[in-house]
């Protein structure tokens, strides 16, 4: 066997990798900075089950089984009413009312966190704690390992278990599971695309070269919930830039760092195989004024009836109000449509390659404010003459 799946349709999800048995496939990362499945001949029986548990190859084939999952589709934006979780949360803070219900019942909460180097990872959790680990966004794709399989193990031991990753990562999990658990919940996220892990700790080296870094917020609320900033604490200095500013934002906002198979992504529908979907709530925002004080609001897609029970225990701890669930797709696309990949892409890379550096300056400028200082000095010539 030479490969499982098409590199350009391949999402990483890392279920093929937690279902080989041999420990024959391991993830190589890539020139773009993205981690694929790499299998070892040598240790290969040739059993099929990396491809039998690709959700990619297989999802039409759950088409039926997604329409039966999907059985309320209740749409609502909420926001959490305890202040210093929405604080720490990139939205309206839903995910810690989740996981603070989980780990109180001695569940285990998985997400995505921070490693010491500011890579991403997904671990597991058991501690109030460490929630706020796994809180607030990280843009760059987070390495699974060998998490399916640990979380695995505790569902059939009776743990109660919260999965929060990406649409696709849900996806890979659930595959891999084979079978549902009624104790298990999936949250994913409404995603324009993953980008590149390689990409941001390139940007991470090239912008705080010799200095140490201690803590970074994609999302950072102090400019307002609606501009979100970048935050990033060394030993040498604060840092904190608007994301429409910033250059691992541009990159990702041009589509220059996303993964080739966000382009060709299959799991971008209303329907999931996800407990709940959370997202900013953009736009919506209109239809609940009363709710909206920039600090953070989230929509809330409610998939299936197992989460509906939950969602209505967690009621005390949100404010909330029912929207249309076409209201969401409106005004965030990126639910149910795949983002068309810039021609620019290539050429991006092409010098990302030789100097991180130079492709950060030259690809990574807001078009905006690059029209606005044109015009500027347009003006100024106009006047000088």
């Amino acid at each position: 066997m030479t490969k499982i799946i098409e590199k350009k349709y391949c999402t990483g999800c890392e279920a093929c990798l937690n279902v080989c048995s041999h420990a024959a496939i391991i993830m190589e990362r890539d020139s773009e900075g993205f981690d694929y499945p790499s299998i070892d001949g040598g240790k290969c029986v040739e059993c099929g089950l990396c491809t039998k548990v690709c959700p990619v190859l297989h999802y039409e084939e759950t088409a039926d089984y997604r329409k039966e999952y999907n059985d309320v589709q209740k749409a609502v934006a909420a926001k959490t009413n305890r202040e210093e979780w929405r604080q720490i949360s990139s939205s309206g803070g839903i995910f810690p009312v989740v996981a603070n219900y989980i780990l109180e019942q001695n569940g285990m909460v998985v997400g995505a966190a921070f490693d010491g180097c500011f890579d991403v990872h997904h671990i597991i959790i058991d501690n109030k704690n460490d929630l706020f680990k796994v809180q607030a966004s990280k843009y760059a794709q987070s390495r699974i390992g060998n998490i399916y399989k640990e979380i695995k193990k505790y569902l059939a031991d009776g743990k109660l278990v919260l999965f929060a990753g990406m649409a696709c990562q849900v996806e890979g999990l659930k595959s891999f599971l084979r079978k549902e658990y009624s104790n298990l919940y999936t949250i994913d996220l409404i995603c324009m695309g993953i980008p590149s892990p390689g990409v941001w700790r390139s940007y991470l080296d090239t912008t705080f070269h010799g200095e140490k870094i201690k803590f970074v917020n994609f999302k950072d609320k102090t400019y307002g919930w609606r501009t979100f900033s970048l935050c990033v604490e060394t030993d040498q200095r604060s840092f904190l830039q608007k994301g429409f500013d910033n250059a691992f934002f541009q990159c990702m906002f041009k589509t220059y760092s996303l993964r080739p198979s966000c382009f060709n992504c299959p799991f971008k529908k209303e329907e999931r195989l996800s407990d709940f979907t959370l997202a900013d709530c953009w736009g919506t925002v209109e239809e609940v004024p009363h709710l909206d004080d920039n600090k953070g609001l989230s929509s809330v897609i409610i998939h299936s009836s197992k989460g509906w029970r939950l969602w209505k225990k967690l009621a005390s701890l949100v404010d909330t109000k029912d929207v249309a669930l076409a209201s969401i797709v409106v005004h965030n696309e990126n639910l149910v449509r795949n983002r068309q990949c810039s021609s620019y892409r290539h050429e991006f890379y092409k010098l990302f390659v030789h100097s991180p550096r130079q492709a950060f300056i030259r690809y990574g400028r807001n078009p905006k404010n690059g029209k606005w200082r044109r015009l500027k000095l347009l003006v100024k010539r106009v006047l000088k003459k």
